[in-house]
């Protein structure tokens, strides 16, 4: 029995956040690699904890309880480079389940030469774009790559055109976006499908040549 009060705060996990008791917490470090968790007595405390890794704003907002996930959407996006071309893809979870994937190639061949950056920052912006046709009021940004937050935030300087545009743009959805910071190549399933899903643009590609 967990003593009243507490908040168990998941840095690193299947969806980290802020729970309220103890089985919701272990639902999502258990079996997670270099899972990053920590009880506390004070929401603040536990907050401060879990944005301490990924940037003010981060899940911070609002308890992970299991109201509040009640209609969560969550977005994994990756990029992928191959031979002069990249791609993008994305997979949107709602409780769990796959609700909606994408995918596709680059097409501006400047980009190309920041290679699989171009993907992701490609990737976020389509999936961002399909939450705004979709009129949804939020959604969790899962990433890989650092500059996909860090960028949006302000943290990372956007030093060429494509990084400037892809902040300006991140920027007027920060109402919108909730980023979340994974860890890839780890089997998280919404990261492994992105990432599937962007290589597969590349291959199709090739098999239409």
């Amino acid at each position: 029995m967990n003593k009243k009060g507490k908040f168990y705060a998941v840095r690193t996990g299947r969806l980290p956040g802020i729970y309220t008791s103890w089985a919701q917490c272990e639902a999502q470090v258990k079996g997670y690699p270099n899972a990053a968790f920590k009880s506390f007595p004070t929401q603040e405390e536990a907050k401060a904890y879990v944005a301490g890794d990924f940037g003010a704003g981060v899940l911070a907002e609002e308890p992970c309880d299991a109201a509040s996930e009640r209609g969560r959407i969550d977005i994994y996006v990756d990029g992928s480079y191959r031979a002069g071309r990249y791609s993008w893809g994305y997979a949107v979870y709602s409780k769990g389940e796959l609700l909606h994937c994408d995918k596709g190639l680059g097409m501006d061949e400047e980009a190309a030469a920041i290679r699989n950056v171009a993907g992701e920052l490609a990737a976020t912006v389509q999936a961002v774009e399909w939450a705004l046709r979709e009129g949804l009021e939020r959604v969790y940004i899962h990433h890989d790559y650092s500059g996909i937050s860090a960028w949006a935030e302000g943290s990372w300087q956007a030093k060429n055109k494509f990084t400037q545009a892809y902040a300006r743009f991140m920027r007027k959805q920060s109402s919108l976006v909730r980023f979340v910071k994974v860890a890839g190549h780890t089997g998280v399933a919404g990261n492994e499908m992105a990432d599937q899903l962007a290589k597969a643009a590349l291959d199709e590609r090739e098999s239409d040549k």
